[in-house]
């Protein structure tokens, strides 16, 4: 490659961003100036990553992740004095077109460099591997994972890492009815203060429902939030209930692959615009959305694995509830320790990623798609693994019921008992509805439940496809095609 540009001891473009790497702010400021002087686009990939670490490293307490952690110190590895590059916003600003310059800069700039195509330097791979892995070294071990399905170039750091977006593990579940508010009390008062645990969980909550072996279990939206992933076990049945914020997308995986039960966690990092999970076991690299292998050990040994996916419902504690009414629920006293009922009614920041169709989630480039990225659909898998029936969910009336052709099979496209969409396999056709049941063609009368579609003298069951829920965008980056219905 061409030598393009130089400082006055004539080191090249290369050397200054290798300069970037060494552990010293002061080497860091001297090589900015002399990128900014230098005026090649080429460094601009380079300096988005420092730009990231130097921006939520200098000022935790308004950008660290997740949120209730920010009253605490960062992580070291972030307070560390080298582990700053001052000088990099001003080398933007002069290296790319734009000129923001507002609090946000940093999250201006990952917006505007996820709609651009540019070339990096040769050898950024290794560049950017360095760079994680001396200063996000949590991530930068994970992330050094091969081989990999994915370019490098694409990978976007998510704020933390699995050390402080702690994956829930193996929490206990109490009766619903012990954690609800406005339940009776075991106190001789009638106060809720003799009850044996926190009563928490009000109607409007949002929850995570399910169901194993007719046991029915809730997991309240807002306590998941913080950890974006738990690790449980229930009826002897180990599952991963992923939780990626940024597509507000709720997936149900078990989690044994051949003989061995994996624990998955979060690694911190975004593949367009969806969270990216690892197991410890091998350290492979999964996506949350898709339940696939995308580096590591199991990439190789298996490219073409995927994780098993459980029925999950997205709906209100009050709904769930009246359609289960001997629900377990997930128990607040978790021990580690989280302010959960900060997320209570504070979404905050990811509202704007789930409403503001200008805003753009990080490392994905836009595309005018069938609909609006910020749409709510359900998603259901085809058999080929790379094509997803959607359905948005706003368009389908409470009492409709819609069909659909999912692998050459016809299928029931509605709104279960707890106004949640759910998909079935379809009895015979065509079909009407009478409240919570479905009346075939040949008038058998087939009652709607979480799991199926029972025939009405309960010899017949027709199964639930398991689906997923979340924004349009994170469907059509993950999947090669995309169908829409309704």
């Amino acid at each position: 490659m061409t030598d393009t540009a130089g400082d006055d001891d004539g080191d090249s473009l290369e050397q200054l961003v290798d300069d970037l790497l060494v552990r010293d702010a002061e080497s860091h400021a001297d090589a900015l100036e002399a990128i900014a002087d230098a005026d090649d686009p080429r460094a601009i990939p380079h300096l988005i990553e420092a730009l990231m670490i130097h921006e939520i490293g200098s000022n935790w307490s308004k950008f660290g992740f997740p949120e209730v952690l920010r009253e605490h110190s960062p992580p070291r590895y972030l307070e560390l004095p080298e582990a700053r590059w001052p000088g990099v916003r001003e080398a933007l600003q002069t290296v790319a077109e734009p000129d923001y310059d507002s609090e946000y800069a940093w999250v201006e700039w990952e917006s505007w460099y996820s709609q651009q195509d540019l070339e990096p330097l040769e050898g950024f791979d290794e560049w950017k591997l360095q760079l994680y892995r001396s200063y996000l070294p949590p991530v930068g071990r994970l992330l050094d994972a091969e081989p990999r399905a994915f370019d490098l170039q694409d990978v976007r750091w998510g704020n933390c890492d699995p050390s402080f977006l702690a994956a829930c593990n193996e929490p206990d579940f109490v009766p619903g009815d012990a954690v609800a508010k406005g339940g009776e009390s075991g106190g001789s008062d009638g106060s809720d203060s003799d009850d044996e645990y926190e009563r928490y969980l009000a109607d409007g909550d949002t929850v995570f429902g399910f169901t194993i072996d007719g046991t029915a279990y809730a997991v309240p939206r807002w306590v998941l939030f913080p950890h974006e992933l738990a690790n449980l076990t229930v009826e002897g049945t180990p599952l991963t209930l992923s939780y990626c914020t940024l597509c507000n997308a709720p997936i149900m995986y078990d989690r044994r692959v051949d003989d061995r039960t994996l624990t998955f966690n979060n690694t911190g990092m975004l593949l367009e615009g969806n969270k990216i999970m690892f197991d410890e076991e091998t350290e492979s690299l999964w996506s949350q959305h898709r339940g696939v292998p995308i580096a590591g050990d199991y990439l190789e040994s298996d490219p073409d694995l995927r994780l098993e996916i459980r029925p999950v419902t997205q709906t209100t504690w009050g709904e769930w509830r009246d359609s289960h009414p001997e629900s377990l629920a997930l128990d607040i006293e978790t021990g580690y320790d989280f302010d959960y009922e900060f997320y209570e009614d504070n979404i905050g920041f990811f509202r704007h990623y789930w409403n503001d169709e200008s805003a753009i989630q990080p490392g994905l480039e836009t595309d005018e798609g069938a609909l609006p990225e910020k749409t709510d659909v359900y998603g259901v898998t085809a058999a080929d693994g790379s094509t997803i029936h959607v359905y948005p969910t706003d368009e389908l009336e409470s009492e409709s019921v819609e069909t659909d052709e999912i692998d050459g099979q016809t299928v029931v496209v509605l709104r279960d008992a707890t106004d949640d969409i759910a998909v079935y396999e379809a009895p015979s056709t065509p079909i009407d509805r009478d409240g919570d049941s479905l009346v075939d063609d040949d008038d058998t009368r087939w009652e709607i439940t979480h799991d199926g579609l029972v025939s009405e003298d309960g010899t017949r069951e027709l199964p639930r496809r398991s689906g997923r829920h979340g924004l349009f965008f994170a469907f059509r980056s993950q999947y090669d095609d995309v169908v829409v219905g309704l």
